[in-house]
């Protein structure tokens, strides 16, 4: 990945005119960008983790979900802490919650960055893989990519 690509993800990310198409664009490019098999985006209410969109490379439709932030204390972390985090199922430190999830999602890998907006924790995304690590580039770039969107939710949630 270049700075010419994230630069093309996000030109098509800015260049959506709602929270819901931005959300999915953003999904959409993020999975491309990072090969990655699928990625998600989630609101944070009190407890809950709302779903909210969701992208899959393979285009089959993934039901969205909900969670409850404090069954996933790594999860919690990211948001509160606004740092992104990296699990991987097969990473003897791995968090049993998040490993546990990864195996019923059919996943491998996942790469969890904050989304803020308004300054403060608004959701957060998720980039999942096979098999995969993410590179302290790769999430430079993810940080990037997220911190945009955070700020074109702003904007266009201030719209309505």
């Amino acid at each position: 990945m270049t700075p010419a690509d994230v630069s093309a993800a996000l030109e098509k990310i800015e260049g959506e005119a709602s929270v819901s198409r931005v959300l999915h664009v953003a999904c959409g490019e993020l999975v491309t960008l990072f090969d990655a098999t699928f990625a998600s985006v989630s609101r944070v209410i009190g407890d809950l983790l709302v779903e909210l969109s969701g992208y899959r490379r393979s285009g089959e439709v993934h039901p969205l979900e909900l969670f409850l932030v404090t069954d996933y204390p790594l999860t919690q972390e990211v948001i509160l802490n606004g740092e992104p985090r990296v699990v991987r199922r097969a990473d003897a430190g791995a968090d049993p919650a998040e490993a546990a999830l990864l195996e019923r999602l059919g996943f491998d890998s996942l790469l969890m960055l904050p989304l803020r907006s308004h300054g403060q924790s608004w959701g957060l995304v998720e980039i999942y893989g096979d098999d995969r690590r993410f590179s302290a580039d790769e999430i430079a770039s993810a940080q990037e990519i997220v911190a945009r969107v955070g700020e074109l939710v702003a904007v266009l949630e201030h719209r309505i």
